[in-house]
């Protein structure tokens, strides 16, 4: 099976083959495949090579087919990305992490979860010891399956959840055996050329191989990106079987070690991916430009933050893996020309190809921004100034509430904080500074370093929120009896470098981006004119409009955007959908899914006196917010052309006669993947809510009655941190389409 468009799922080729006579084997022996798909592995392993007459795969064959266990249909829950899909994989609990790369939105600080490269660098002064998702999962409490095993029980290898420190040895090995052989066979492979790629994983095998003679290490994972390399850079079978075949030597030597090792009757081997691939060798993926999009006239003028650069392999800046953010100045600002690396006014993740996470910078800085733009201005007559000041301090009004609750919430937050940075300082500061060899292996070092991290995360984030706050908080100190625009600085009232709060459904309906061209327009009791003064976008509707002239291939849709999904407050769907549901029953989140005005749906859940998850899917049409923020849209009846298309799948598992009745009912999860896992969109479904949804997890959670009031304040701080990596919108792609360009 391929994953497809919005197939969420991980084909995966789980295998574990050891003798049935053992019943609990004593070692785990784990190859994490990047991007495998199930589908692949199996064709190439039941096709025979004519010259040998075996499995063009033949240690998969041997090991697995033959003597081992294998699981056809394997998902995990959420989106196909590799940072998400290996969380899931590797902690067996619901998505924190839910992209390859996230931005906080007050700082714009970036976790990037696939950089190897800040580990390196920052491990040689001890400033770093685990990658960055192996910090979120420890400040959220939840253990990686390796963290079953003590420190020197285990052996991993890189991997995006690698955890205890870059290990520089091993580097050095891998150039001393690429270097240090005959003579003559490293001439001939310097005519050709010098392969560096695979220095890192040829001596991570021989280390691999090494430590399964150690008998006590129980737990050793190898991790190989080939596949998903090779698969997003060439669709034809004849590239991919080739990494293959260098994969499947690979797992038939680490299968022969374990074989000749003394504990092989104790050991399983498991092969493990975490995502599929759509590749289609008669079809190419085609790319459409969201940075080009958000940075033209039509699009909003953004100055668009990346963690990537565009055309990377073009891109002499690109080599630089050190910069943590890249903005993409555009000449269409309509408002802030020359000011990209100050204000930038969107982020986009746009890493997993097929879907995109947008952030917009909170349309009422825009606003506010454009307002005191005009004020410092000496040409405006006397009634537009009257007008504009008017407005500037309406809009501050109309925030206010919210603005100072969550500002007094920061500000205490800061305040634990500053405690547990002094507490974190005495703590490194007790920590020893000499580490014998026993204890190097038995993990001290390193688990005193991240004493250090912490204590170095804590006061960046604490600057860092810092400066919000007091911007913020200048802002709200503004009075109309005081107030002299041309003597403000606006970079003290409206943080730079700062997205602001996450913008509402009505806000990104109508989003703020400048200036009208009529310029400022007063209505006939003199106040300005919002309406007429400024240029909006309804960024729902621009992006579903988005079409391509030269469609050149047979079968692929002009239209690059297939869904756009974003999280609503339950309370505003409540009076909606009582009449139909009993509402009060469903979780805080409600997802609303859009493939146009007409073809949109909500995506409810809720959990049993069990826990027990079951969804439920709502046809609805033309959901708008006003500025009130009051909802409104229609109930609509089951139909083609709805989002993730279940109602016209012909392998939906669900009789035809009772297809409509089935789907307006709550099911859990289990019984959605069974019906769905054959659709064109498999578990799109259930991938969608552990997407968006927040998951409860008990460090986030202030409502244990035995924490003191310090503890539930540092639980709040982390649950905003959290959320503030949450994008506006999710935007997924067509099939064959993808946005990494």
């Amino acid at each position: 099976m391929k994953r497809r468009t919005f197939l969420l799922a991980a084909f995966v080729l789980l295998l574990a083959a050891y003798p049935a006579a053992v019943a609990q084997p004593k070692r785990l022996v784990i190859i994490k495949c990047d991007g495998l798909p199930y589908d692949t592995v199996d064709r190439l392993a039941r096709q025979r090579d004519p010259q040998s007459g075996k499995s063009v795969l033949p240690w998969i064959d041997h090991i697995f087919y033959q003597r081992g266990t294998r699981l056809s249909n394997f998902y995990v829950r959420g989106m196909s990305l590799s940072a998400p899909s290996w969380s899931l994989l590797d902690t067996g609990q619901h998505l924190q992490i839910k992209a390859n790369v996230e931005f906080d939105r007050y700082t714009l600080r970036s976790y990037d979860y696939l950089n190897f490269f800040p580990l390196y660098i920052s491990g040689i002064v001890g400033a770093r010891v685990d990658m960055p998702a192996v910090e979120i999962l420890d400040s959220l409490g939840l253990p990686l399956l390796a963290d079953a095993y003590a420190h020197d029980e285990r052996y991993m290898t890189f991997s995006l959840f690698v955890r205890g420190g870059p290990r520089y040895a091993m580097l050095q090995s891998g150039l001393q055996n690429k270097f240090l052989r005959n003579p003559k066979e490293l001439f001939d492979e310097w005519t050709m050329g010098l392969e560096f790629r695979n220095v890192v994983t040829d001596q991570l095998l021989r280390e691999l191989i090494q430590k399964l003679g150690n008998p006590k290490v129980r737990y050793l994972d190898l991790f190989m990106p080939d596949f998903d390399h090779i698969a997003h850079h060439n669709n034809d079978k004849q590239s991919q079987t080739y990494v293959l075949k260098q994969m499947d030597a690979v797992i038939g030597q680490v299968w022969t070690s374990i074989q000749k090792s003394p504990w092989a009757n104790e050991t399983a081997l498991v092969v493990v991916s975490d995502h599929g691939f759509n590749t289609d060798d008669k079809v190419y993926s085609q790319g459409y430009n969201l940075v080009k999009l958000l940075g033209s006239r039509a699009g909003g003028g953004h100055h668009v933050i990346t963690k990537r650069r565009l055309m990377l392999d073009y891109s002499i800046k690109g080599v630089n893996p050190l910069v943590p953010l890249i903005t993409t100045t555009t000449p269409d600002s309509y408002y802030l020309k020359g000011e990209s690396t100050v204000y930038p006014t969107a982020m986009l993740d746009f890493d997993g190809n097929e879907r995109a996470s947008v952030h917009l910078r909170d349309a009422d800085f825009n606003l506010l921004h454009i307002l005191l733009q005009q004020l410092q201005r000496n040409d405006l007559r006397p009634e537009i100034r009257s007008a504009v000041t008017g407005a500037f301090f309406a809009t501050i009004e109309r925030r206010r509430k919210d603005w100072q609750r969550d500002l007094d919430e920061l500000n205490k937050e800061l305040g634990a904080l500053n405690v547990a940075i002094e507490q974190q300082r005495k703590l490194w500061q007790a920590q020893p500074k000499k580490f014998t060899k026993e204890q190097q292996d038995a993990g001290l070092d390193d688990a005193a370093k991240r004493v250090f991290v912490q204590l170095d995360r804590w006061l960046a984030e604490q600057r860092e929120y810092t400066y919000y706050a007091q911007t913020m908080n200048n802002l709200l100190s503004l009075s109309n009896e005081l107030f002299a625009p041309a003597k403000l600085k606006i970079r003290e009232i409206i943080p730079k470098e700062s997205m602001g709060d996450h913008n509402t459904i009505h806000q990104l309906q109508n989003y703020v981006v400048g200036l009208a061209p009529n310029g400022l327009v007063l209505n006939s009791d003199g106040s300005l004119d919002f309406e007429k003064s400024f240029l909006r976008i309804d960024y729902f509707a621009l992006l579903h409009g988005v079409s391509v002239r030269n469609n050149v291939q047979r079968g692929i849709t002009n239209r690059p955007v297939d869904l756009i999904a974003t999280r609503v407050p339950r309370e505003l769907v409540l009076p909606l959908i009582s009449p139909l549901i009993n509402a009060r029953d469903i979780d805080p989140d409600v997802i609303w899914i859009s493939a146009g005005a007409d073809r949109q749906a909500l995506l409810l859940s809720r959990k049993d006196a069990n826990g027990r998850l079951s969804l439920r899917y709502l046809p609805i049409s033309n959901l708008r917010q006003d500025a009130d923020g009051k909802l409104q849209f229609k109930l609509i009846d089951w139909q083609a052309g709805l989002p993730l298309q279940m109602f016209e799948d012909p392998k939906l598992a669900v009789p035809d006669a009772n297809r409509a009745s089935w789907l307006n009912q709550w099911h859990t999860d289990v019984e959605w993947l069974e019906a769905l896992h054959q659709t064109k969109y498999s578990n799109g479904f259930v991938g969608l809510h552990e997407e968006l949804a927040r998951h409860p997890n008990e460090r986030l959670s202030t409502d244990d009655p035995a924490l003191s009031a310090e503890a539930k304040v540092m639980r709040s701080y982390a649950r905003r941190k959290r959320e503030l990596v949450e994008p506006d919108l999710l935007i997924v792609a067509h099939d064959h389409w993808n946005f990494d360009v």
